[in-house]
């Protein structure tokens, strides 16, 4: 078995998994909790605030019918990235962390799943932003797993052009040597 696929050197990203997952269902608690449905509670002008929104789908309400199928698919997918976090390299700090944060948070959502059979969803934006007026009412979960996504887009935007630099690198050694 190869140095990267091995738990080694990566309980510090299932660390952050597991703080992603507390803050989450911390949040859920003490928000959620207390709030009546559909009340509006606004934190900071009325642009930002709590509500309490339960939510059958995915996220921002997708998928509503498809309840049941999203509690499987959610831990299939907790799997497949946990199987992730164990192949990637040590040294792949990027996609250790994007993936240690998609991990919690699909955790945070497997939980409300199986508890309540929805997930509770209460942070709510309102920028007045077309298309976007409010933003979908989301939760912590939801936020690692977007930001999780975005590193790994990132990483992999980093990775293609780092190779594309590298095959740039190679052709111009190559037409360098076939000139001598």
């Amino acid at each position: 078995m190869s140095e990267g696929r091995t738990l080694r050197g990566k309980w510090g990203w299932l660390l952050l998994a597991l703080l992603v997952l507390v803050a989450d269902l911390w949040t859920k608690e003490s928000i959620f909790g207390p709030l009546a449905e559909r009340e509006y509670h606004w934190v900071l002008g009325e642009w930002f605030g709590f509500t309490k929104v339960w939510n059958k789908g995915m996220m921002w309400g997708a998928l509503q019918e498809w309840s049941s199928v999203l509690r499987i698919a959610r831990m299939a997918a907790a799997v497949v990235v946990f199987v992730m976090i164990v192949g990637t390299p040590r040294g792949a700090r990027l996609l250790q962390t994007a993936l240690a944060l998609v991990l919690g948070g699909a955790l945070g959502n497997i939980y409300d799943g199986f508890a309540y059979g929805k997930v509770r969803d209460f942070l709510l934006v309102d920028l007045d932003l077309p298309g976007f007026d409010p933003f979908p009412v989301f939760n912590v979960a939801d936020s690692a797993i977007c930001i999780g996504v975005g590193l790994l887009a990132l990483g992999l935007a980093l990775d293609a052009r780092s190779s594309g630099d590298e095959a740039a690198d190679g052709e111009s050694a190559a037409r360098d040597g076939a000139g001598e």
